[in-house]
C-alpha cells in the first residue's frame, strides 16, 4: 500500500526522457514495485523507454516503406530500417536482461507476484478515491 502511495519513480536527470517516451517509461516503472527500483536501474530504465520508442518509430516508417525498396539503379534491395530494428531490439533485450526483465526474477516469484498485485490493486484504489474527490 505504501509504495501505491509514492509516486512513480521518474528518470534521472542526466538520462532525460524525450517527448513521446512517457508511456513506455510509465510501462516499464510499473512493471515493478516502487521499492524495487535503483538508482542505476532507473538509467537503464530509462534507456530502455528511449529504445522501445525508437523501436515503433522504426517499425511506423517501415510499415509505410515496406520491407524493400527500389535503390537509385532500380535494383530492389531491403529496406535497411530492417537492420535498424534488429540492432534495436537487441539493445532492448540487452537492456531487460540487466533489469532482469527477461522471465528471470530475482528472489522468490510469488512473493514478488503477490508484492506487485498488491501495489497494482492499491494504485486503483488510489486512483478512484482521487476521482471521487472525497480525499484532499
Amino acid at each position: 500500500m505504501l509504495n501505491a502511495a509514492r509516486q512513480t519513480p521518474q528518470p534521472p536527470a542526466h538520462t532525460p526522457l524525450r517527448p513521446g517516451d512517457e508511456p513506455f517509461w510509465e510501462g516499464i516503472v510499473r512493471s515493478r514495485a516502487v521499492d524495487e527500483w535503483t538508482e542505476t536501474d532507473l538509467v537503464l530504465a530509462s534507456q530502455l523507454a528511449r529504445c522501445q520508442r525508437d523501436i515503433e518509430v522504426e517499425q511506423g516508417l517501415l510499415d509505410r516503406e515496406g520491407t524493400t525498396l527500389v535503390n537509385e539503379r532500380g535494383t530492389v534491395v531491403v529496406n535497411p530500417r530492417g537492420s535498424v530494428l534488429e540492432l534495436y531490439s537487441r539493445r532492448q533485450l540487452s537492456l531487460m536482461r540487466s533489469l532482469k526483465m527477461v522471465g528471470v526474477s530475482t528472489g522468490d516469484p510469488r512473493d514478488l507476484t503477490k508484492k506487485r498485485t498488491l501495489e497494482r490493486q492499491s494504485r486503483l484504489v488510489r486512483l478512484e478515491v482521487e476521482d471521487d474527490g472525497l480525499l484532499a
